[in-house]
C-alpha cells in the first residue's frame, strides 16, 4: 500500500497517561519460641518515585507530567499529539527507601484500543534501555531510572491515519512485592569483565556499608586491580575504576583530562586549584564572605557566590566559619581564603588558594583543613573545634583530679575511685587541674597527653567535661556543621563540572571513619595513658569497609552527614583493598591519628600518611549508577571505557 506524505495531515489525539506503582506485600509469618531476650528489627516498606524530568525535546503536554504529592506512587500528564513524529518523554527513579528488596509482579499497559494501536507507540524502559520485567529486583537502599515515552508513529499508514480525535486512557502498572532475596544487580557489563579477568577483579569478603545505616555482609563488591582494565571516560574526563558497589554501582576517582581519546599516564599538567599548607590569617577588617565560590581557570579567578559583609571577632567568627572570602569587598579575587577555624579575635586558620599548574591526574591540591590543633579536624565536615596546642605542664603542686562537678559557673575537682583526696601529680587517674592549689575554678584543663616536654591539654569551660568535648568533636548528631577545606573545593569543582551528570551518579557511603580503635585506653578517656595517641580505624591499615558511626557515613541521604553532591573521596581501605598503588601524593578520606597536638591523615602514597593542615593532592570520587552502559573501549589507558551519556 502507497504511504501518503503525512507532513501537511494534522490529527489530534488526546491521551491521559496513569503511570502508577501497586503496593504489593507478600504474606509474611513467623513462629517464634524465645526463650530470653530476642530483638526483631523494624522494616518498612517505602517504593516509590522521585525525580522526574521530562525531555526538553517533548510536545507540550496540557497538564505536565508529575508524581502524586499524596502518595508518590502515582504519575499522572496529558498530553495532545498533533502529527507523526510527536512525542512526550520523561525519566523518573523508582526508589527503594525501604528494608526489604522489592521484586516487579506487574509491568502492564492497558488502554490502547484496536483502533489505535498502530498508531500510538508506548514504552517503560530502564535508561539502559532494557525493559522493565516481571521479576526484576530493587534492593533495599537502591534507585533505578526508567524512562516513559509515547510518541506517534511516524511510520504508520495512510489508511490507518484516524479520521477523528482519538481520546485515549492510557494506564501503566508497575507494580513491587517483597523479593525473597536481593539479586545480582552488578552491570551485565560488569559481570563480564569480573568473568573474564579473574586475576584483575578482586572479589572482597566482609562487610561493607555503602547506604546508610545498613552495614550488610558484601555479595557485589569487586576491587579492581589492574591499571590497564580500569580506565574510563566519562563526562570527557578520565576516571579509573577502584571497585563495584554493594548496589551495582562503579566507584571511580578522577584521573585528569581526555587527550586524543586516551588516558595515558604521559599527559602533562594541566590548570587546577592549587591550594597551599594552611596557615593563619588577619581578618579584622570588613570584607566580603560568600558561601562558596565558582572559578575561571583561563583568567585564573575566583568570585564568591551568596555573598555578606562581615568583620571577623570573638562575636561573630562563628557566623563566618567554613566560607570564603577575598579579603576584599569586591568578591573577586586570584587567591582565595577558605576560613576554616578560630585562632584569635583577630585571626583566622585558612586555607588559600590560585589557579595554577597541576599534576595531570588531580583537579589540584589542597589542605585537608586549614588547622590540624584538634581531633575534630579530621572530619570532613566537623562543628567544636578545641584548641589543643598548649604546651605547658600544670603549676608546681596543683591539685589533680580524677573527675569534675559544676554548679553555679564553678568547677570542682573529684579525686579518682579509691582516693579521698586530690591528687598532685599528672598522671593516667589525674587528667584535671584547675592549675591551682583550691581545686575549684571557672575554667578547667583536661590533659590529655604528657610525655618529655609535651604537656598538651584542653581547656574546658560552661560545665563541659571530656566525655562531651570528645563528643562534640567526632560522634554527635551535630558534629557536621561546616565544610572541611578540601570538601569545599570538590563541591566547588564538581558543580561546575558535574552537576549535569548528577542523574548517572549513585548516592553511596563515602566513609570518613572517626572511631577511636583505642578509646578506652587514650588520654582522651579520664582513666587512659597520657603517653598513647589518639588512633582511629585507620592507624592500622585494614580492608574492611564497614563504617560504624552514622555520622561517618557521608551521603545526599544522609541527613546526619549530609553531602551537597554525590561526590567525595576515596578511602583508605579501598586504596588498600586495590593493592596499595603509590607515587602520586593525594588524600584519602581516612582520619589516622591525633598525637601530641596534631590531627593526621591517611594520603595515598609510601608513607601514607599527612598532617591535615598539609596541602596534597585532590582526586575526586563519584560511583557510577548500576544502569549505565559502556558504549566502547576495553579499559587500557590508549582505550579507555567510554560511558555512553
Amino acid at each position: 500500500m502507497r504511504r501518503k506524505n503525512s507532513k501537511n495531515l494534522i490529527y489530534s489525539i488526546l491521551i491521559l497517561i496513569l503511570l502508577s506503582i501497586g503496593i504489593g506485600y507478600a504474606y509474611l509469618t513467623s513462629n517464634l519460641s524465645i526463650t530470653g531476650a530476642t530483638e526483631i528489627a523494624a522494616n518498612s516498606w517505602d517504593i516509590h518515585f522521585a525525580n522526574l524530568v521530562v525531555n526538553p525535546d517533548s510536545v507540550v503536554a496540557t497538564t505536565p507530567a508529575l508524581i502524586n504529592l499524596f502518595d508518590d506512587t502515582s504519575i499522572t500528564y496529558t498530553v495532545k499529539l498533533n502529527r507523526p513524529k510527536d512525542f512526550y518523554e520523561f525519566t523518573v527513579d523508582v526508589v527503594n527507601a525501604g528494608t526489604l528488596p522489592g521484586k516487579v509482579s506487574i509491568s502492564s499497559l492497558s488502554g490502547i484500543t484496536s483502533d489505535a494501536e498502530n498508531i500510538v507507540d508506548y514504552s517503560v524502559n530502564y535508561t539502559n534501555g532494557n525493559p522493565v520485567q516481571v521479576g526484576d529486583i530493587l534492593n533495599c537502599g537502591a534507585t533505578k531510572s526508567i524512562k516513559v515515552r509515547v510518541f506517534y508513529n511516524d511510520e504508520i499508514e495512510a489508511d490507518d491515519l484516524p479520521s477523528t480525535n482519538l481520546n485515549l486512557t492510557l494506564t501503566y502498572t508497575l507494580q513491587y512485592v517483597q523479593s525473597e532475596e536481593d539479586e545480582d544487580i552488578l552491570n551485565p557489563q560488569i559481570r563480564q569483565l569480573i568473568n573474564d579477568n579473574p586475576s584483575c577483579m578482586y572479589k572482597y569478603v566482609g562487610n561493607v556499608t555503602d547506604q546508610v545505616g545498613q552495614t550488610v555482609t558484601a555479595k557485589n563488591v569487586y576491587f579492581n586491580k589492574c591499571d590497564n582494565k580500569r580506565n574510563i571516560i566519562f563526562n570527557n574526563l578520565c576516571w579509573r575504576m577502584i571497585r563495584t558497589t554493594e548496589t551495582g554501582g562503579i566507584k571511580m576517582v578522577y584521573n585528569g583530562d581526555v587527550v586524543d581519546n586516551k588516558c595515558e599516564s604521559t599527559r602533562g599538567n594541566h590548570k587546577g586549584i592549587v591550594g597551599a599548607d594552611g596557615t593563619t590569617q588577619t581578618l579584622n577588617a570588613e570584607y566580603l564572605y560568600g558561601d562558596s565560590f565558582t572559578y575561571d581557570i583561563t583568567n585564573s579567578t575566583f568570585t564568591l557566590t551568596d555573598t555578606i559583609t562581615a568583620t571577623w571577632s570573638d562575636s561573630t567568627y562563628e557566623n563566618l566559619l567554613g566560607k570564603y572570602t577575598c579579603k576584599n569587598t569586591t568578591g573577586t579575587c586570584t587567591t582565595l581564603y577558605n576560613v576554616n577555624s578560630y585562632y584569635s579575635n583577630t585571626t583566622a586558620y585558612t586555607s588559600s588558594y590560585t589557579i595554577g599548574d597541576t599534576n595531570y591526574a588531580q583537579i589540584g591540591t589542597s589542605a585537608f583543613n586549614a588547622n590540624y590543633r584538634s581531633p575534630a579536624m579530621v572530619g570532613y565536615m566537623f562543628n567544636k573545634v578545641y584548641n589543643m596546642d598548649a604546651n605547658s605542664a600544670p603549676f608546681n603542686n596543683s591539685l589533680m583530679g580524677n573527675d569534675v562537678s559544676y554548679a553555679n559557673g564553678v568547677y570542682t575537682l573529684l579525686p579518682a575511685d579509691g582516693e579521698s583526696s586530690l591528687g598532685t601529680t599528672l598522671d593516667n587517674q589525674h587528667h584535671y587541674t584547675c592549675n591551682n592549689t583550691t581545686g575549684t575554678c571557672n575554667k578547667v584543663r583536661y590533659y590529655y597527653y604528657s610525655y618529655q616536654s609535651y604537656n598538651n591539654y584542653i581547656e574546658l569551660d560552661g560545665g563541659m567535661n571530656i566525655e562531651e568535648a570528645v563528643s562534640n568533636m567526632l560522634y554527635n548528631d551535630n558534629v557536621n556543621k561546616y565544610n572541611s577545606s578540601i570538601k569545599g573545593v570538590i563541591d566547588a569543582w564538581y558543580k561546575q563540572n558535574l552537576l549535569s551528570k548528577t542523574n548517572m551518579l549513585e548516592d553511596t557511603v563515602y566513609c570518613n571513619a572517626r572511631n577511636m580503635i583505642n578509646q578506652n585506653t587514650n588520654g582522651l578517656n579520664k582513666n587512659g595513658n597520657l603517653t598513647t595517641y589518639i588512633n582511629f580505624k585507620n592507624n592500622d591499615y585494614t580492608k574492611d569497609l564497614s563504617c560504624i558511626n552514622e555520622t561517618d557515613q557521608f551521603a545526599i541521604s544522609n541527613n546526619k552527614a549530609k553531602l551537597t553532591y554525590p561526590v567525595s573521596l576515596i578511602n583508605n581501605e579501598e586504596w588498600y583493598n586495590v593493592g596499595r598503588q603509590t607515587g602520586l601524593l593525594y588524600w584519602t578520606l581516612s582520619p589516622n591519628l591525633y598525637n601530641y597536638g596534631y590531627a593526621v591523615m591517611r594520603d595515598i602514597y609510601g608513607y601514607a600518611n599527612s598532617y591535615a593542615n598539609n596541602s596534597d593532592g585532590t582526586r575526586p570520587a563519584v560511583s557510577l549508577t548500576s544502569s549505565v552502559v559502556i558504549s566502547s573501549g576495553d579499559g587500557s589507558e590508549e582505550s579507555p571505557w567510554v560511558i555512553e551519556e
